[in-house]
Order: structure tokens, then C-alpha cells, then sequence
């Protein structure tokens, strides 16, 4: 799922959704490595709505993690600071209806 097609409606939901959640990943110094692309990959997975924290240390610039997040086909729902909250629905068995 492509970040362009989700709706307003549907972005403001998932903003909703994750609100009370903590960041799951911390980018450092590596920066946006094949690794952290496969551990957001495994998480988004698993709970399909994931923040992660970006430290000061990170090198990485904001298009380079755009860039892994939609290598992962998923969409950037916000950024908050050095907070990043991602989603990518399961085809199957997921755990969020979004509205139209």
C-alpha cells in the first residue's frame, strides 16, 4: 500500500491509532541499513502500525528513510520530530478496518 493511496480520513484514523503507542525501532548511527529495513519489515508485520525513533547520532537523511519505507510497500502515516509512525496492512487477518 502506496503512501498516496490512503485518504485523509484513513491517515487521520491510523494518527489515532497510534497515539499511544511507543517507538519499536531506534535508527543510530548506522543509519538506514538493509538491517533496519528488515527488522521494521518484521514489525510492521507483526502489528502492522509501528513508530520508530530516530537518534541523534542518525546520519541518515529524511529521503533515505522515505525511501525504506516505501521499498517496504508501506505508507508514512506522520513524522513528529524524530518520530516516524508507519503502516502496511496484512492482506489477511488484519487488526485495522479503515474507514472510506
Amino acid at each position: 500500500m502506496a503512501s498516496n493511496e490512503l485518504t485523509s480520513a484513513q491517515r487521520r484514523y491510523l494518527k489515532q491509532q497510534a497515539h499511544h503507542l511507543k517507538p519499536l525501532l531506534q535508527m543510530g548511527k548506522d543509519g538506514a541499513t538493509p538491517a533496519f529495513g528488515k527488522a521494521l519489515d518484521e514489525q510492521l508485520a507483526a502489528h502492522e502500525l509501528v513508530k520508530f525513533k530516530i537518534l541523534n547520532n542518525c546520519l541518515a537523511s529524511s529521503d533515505e528513510i522515505k525511501s525504506i519505507i516505501t521499498s517496504l510497500d508501506a505508507a508514512l502515516i506522520q513524522k513528529v520530530g524524530h518520530i516516524y509512525t508507519v503502516f502496511k496492512q496484512r492482506p489477511e487477518d488484519s487488526w485495522f478496518t479503515l474507514p472510506k
